[in-house]
């Protein structure tokens, strides 16, 4: 084992997640090296899980969205849950991680650039989810309209909407999160998982408190730097709608994950 990858287990913050990527996949040393910074991966990379998934790497941020779920474990999915919205799906990581946990779950997973769209159709495919998991090829926004997601060398786990009038980019269908759960059917949802890089706040301050009380529990990746809005103001508006936090992994640039859940 290389010094500096021995050096991280001895740290306190850094030796569960890794020990736990032992757990997750033979190629453990490779993997957390690679997330620590002290080697690179050769892209594409195959990362193979011993519960027998494979994660197709395609550049860092793909490794990191599989650190964050499957070992910060930053989602939390009962065995229990019955209907999961996986939106901002990106590649399936999440949708893998939620359909392992909650075997009887059926999974609406959304994403709506069209590259990142077919790897998530592919990831539902080569694991055999057709049966379980619905691809939905469109964002959650605040009004149902087109919208635009910029091109270039944007890595997928972080290409946002854009709110800048005439900006040029790949057109997007942009549906709102009642018309999400009435276009299919969905009378209750027991996990709402949103990672949606910073339209979080259009979204779901724009949902009406009787929209929301069809979902049980939300997840909800939040951002600091999306001026008007803030973290504040969100907490609030789910606070009014009877959500109440249980959790939030937060950092010093106001990034965060929290989970909150409807009190009936």
């Amino acid at each position: 084992m290389a010094n500096p990858l021995r050096k991280a287990l001895s740290n306190p913050s850094r030796a569960p997640e890794i020990f736990r990527c032992a757990a997750e996949t033979p190629q453990w040393a490779q993997v957390s090296a690679a997330y620590l910074g002290l080697s690179r991966l050769q892209y594409p990379f195959e990362l193979r899980l011993r519960h027998g998934e494979r994660i197709p790497i395609e550049e860092l941020t793909d490794l990191k969205a599989f650190w964050q779920i499957f070992l910060r474990k930053v989602y939390r999915v009962e065995a229990t849950d019955r209907v999961i919205l996986d939106v901002g799906a990106n590649i399936g990581v999440f949708t893998l991680y939620a359909a392992r946990l909650s075997p009887q779950a059926r999974v609406f997973a959304f994403e709506p650039f069209p590259s990142t769209f077919l790897r998530l159709q592919s990831t539902v495919r080569e694991h055999h989810l057709e049966a379980r998991v619905a691809c939905l090829n469109y964002a959650a926004t605040a009004t149902n309209a087109l919208r635009i997601m910029p091109d270039g060398p944007v890595p997928s786990q972080r290409r946002a909407l854009s709110f800048a009038a005439g900006k040029s980019g790949t057109e997007v269908v942009g549906k709102t999160l009642e018309a999400m759960l009435d276009e299919n059917q969905l009378a209750h949802v027991d996990l709402l998982k949103m990672d949606i890089e910073g339209s979080e706040y259009e979204v779901l301050l724009s949902t009406s408190p009787q929209v929301l009380s069809r979902i049980g529990r939300i997840a909800v990746e939040y951002h600091g730097d999306c001026n008007p809005y803030s973290k504040k103001q969100l907490f609030s508006y789910l606070r009014a709608a009877r959500f109440v936090p249980v959790s939030d992994f937060s950092d010093s640039l106001g990034y965060g994950v929290a989970e909150m859940i409807l009190c009936v």
